[in-house]
């Protein structure tokens, strides 16, 4: 690399850095956390750590083990409550970690372009911006969740890793367990992180590296292990009323499978496949036509799929771990939204790989002409969406909405005698708040991503709460919650007493 070419380096990656930082705080609000439960279980996780209570859900009674979230992005909060412990003055200084987060994603990204697409440093650079100014990306970033974290890890371990399994020997002992270990370390981020050691394993196999897989394997296992038997000896630490949102994923979905069956599993992977179409909304094609949405997904299927044969010589890894990744998408009865966007940056890396090529002399005439066009349409289509949706901060109306509901159910609970337990919609937000225990009316169950829970079910589940924790009252704003407890109130298991001007109902459970 000649002095022009460093010194382009360093001004685009600089760049990156800068733009990436506004965007982060461009997309940061003032909104409070526990909206969507995930972000405040991650603050009393946190929170619980750097008090020295251990890996606890404080909120709940009895302070069980925690096994839903494994404890890496905890872990990596747990120290500001000692920097910044008065809550909730120390919101803003939480949702800054994903901030200076996100141009370390941005610079990974750079990185697993020029490596992987070995793609130019300015194409790279507007890979890597194009990707962390892409509006799911920017409304993930500005909640307390784990993405951002994630990202970056999955990024920088994706290059690290392709690096050792493209090399014609075998690595020494202790990179090998070394990346095992960085490997079992993003699972205990998030989970899904578990799936680049299928796919590491795989090339190692394909390769006859023997050696170098059982050591990968067993530099995993490092991490891994004494996380399954945590879990696995809290297994029954929450009532399975509550497991959807405080239990271990293991028993949630085996139990799920097993009630369901195999019709159940069609339904996920039905529906989780029309959920893998959500990409095509930043292209502005939602209410596009079937035919135009046809064509899309046909054009972004054809030039990603180009640029995977052209990246995989150079990132087996990058490519391979799509197959477990896309498995668990199919798989898991959650909306695959939030698994979608970490690989987000990865397919518009192999979108440019793909299509510029294609422009190159000796091809066929049509497609000389064909892939380029259809590359800078779907990329003008993409910056034209997202510069559009960026001025109205619409991503924000559900979790405005939810704060909304979540600060009034606090406000309530918090006017309520602390002699008696509150089961509650946004139970976080209560606890962190109101400043007192508080269980959920209703956890998430795996039935619901295929189908609205019936009457009878949401009334068995919010009957198992009552019957576990035995509330005092119960504070309900949502829908389902709402259709749960007006069937109890008519059967007499609770009371109608209260009711706030903000939507808020207070029921008193029979005794």
């Amino acid at each position: 690399m000649n002095d022009v070419a460093r010194a382009l380096d360093r001004r685009t990656a600089l760049a990156t850095v800068v733009i990436a930082l506004l965007l982060g705080l461009f997309a940061m609000n003032e909104l409070p956390v526990g909206v969507f439960q995930d972000d405040g279980h991650y603050m009393i996780l946190a929170r619980a750590i750097a008090s020295g209570d251990g890996y606890r859900y404080m909120n709940l009674p009895g302070a069980p083990a925690a096994t839903h979230f494994p404890p890496g992005y905890p872990l990596l909060l747990a120290p500001l409550w000692w920097i910044a412990p008065r809550f909730p003055a120390n919101v803003a200084y939480f949702k800054l970690i994903n901030v200076a987060l996100l141009p370390i994603v941005a610079l990974a990204i750079r990185a697993l372009a020029r490596q992987s697409g070995a793609l130019s440093v300015p194409v790279a650079s507007a890979v890597a911006l194009m990707s962390v100014a892409t509006v799911p990306v920017l409304f993930l970033n500005s909640l307390l969740f784990s993405e951002t974290a994630f990202m970056a890890a999955f990024f920088a371990l994706l290059i690290a890793g392709d690096r050792f399994l493209t090399r014609d020997d075998a690595g020494s002992v202790r990179t090998t367990l070394l990346l095992g270990v960085a490997i079992g370390a993003l699972a205990l981020l998030r989970t899904v992180g578990v799936t680049l050691l299928p796919a590491a394993l795989a090339v190692l196999l394909w390769r006859r590296r023997w050696r170098d897989a059982a050591l990968l394997c067993g530099g995993a296992l490092v991490l891994l292990l004494p996380w399954q038997i945590w879990t696995s000896l809290h297994a029954q630490a929450v009532p399975a009323a509550v497991s959807g949102g405080y239990g271990g994923y293991g028993p949630w979905l085996a139990a799920a499978w097993r009630d369901g069956g195999a019709g159940f599993v069609r339904d996920v992977v039905a529906v989780n496949l029309r959920g893998l179409l959500l990409p095509l909304m930043l292209f502005g094609l939602n209410d596009a036509p079937p035919v135009v949405r046809a064509a899309a997904v046909a054009a972004l299927l054809a030039l990603a799929a180009r640029g995977a044969w052209r990246v995989w010589p150079r990132a087996p890894l990058t490519i391979l771990v799509f197959v477990p990744y896309g498995a668990l998408i199919l798989l898991w009865p959650f909306p695959p939204d939030r698994f979608l966007w970490p690989l987000w940056p990865i397919v518009l890396m192999l979108l440019v790989a793909g299509g510029a090529p294609l422009a190159v002399p000796g091809r066929a005439p049509w497609a000389r002409r064909l892939a380029p066009i259809t590359l800078a349409v779907l990329a003008a289509s993409l910056v034209v969406w997202n510069a559009r949706t960026w001025p109205t901060r619409s991503w924000e109306t559900g979790q405005r909405g939810n704060a909304h509901m979540g600060l009034a159910v606090a406000a309530v609970a918090a006017t309520l005698p602390r002699d008696g337990l509150v089961a509650a919609d946004q139970d976080a937000m209560v606890h962190l708040y109101a400043g007192r225990p508080a269980v959920p009316i209703l956890a998430l169950t795996a039935i619901q991503h295929v189908r609205e829970r019936t009457e009878r079910e949401l009334v068995a589940q919010v009957d198992g709460v009552i019957s576990a924790y035995h509330p005092r009252w119960l504070l309900v704003a949502e829908r389902e919650s709402l259709r749960a407890a007006q069937a109890l109130a008519r059967s007499g298991r609770l009371k109608l007493v209260a009711a706030d001007t903000a939507g808020v109902l207070v029921y008193d459970v029979v005794r």
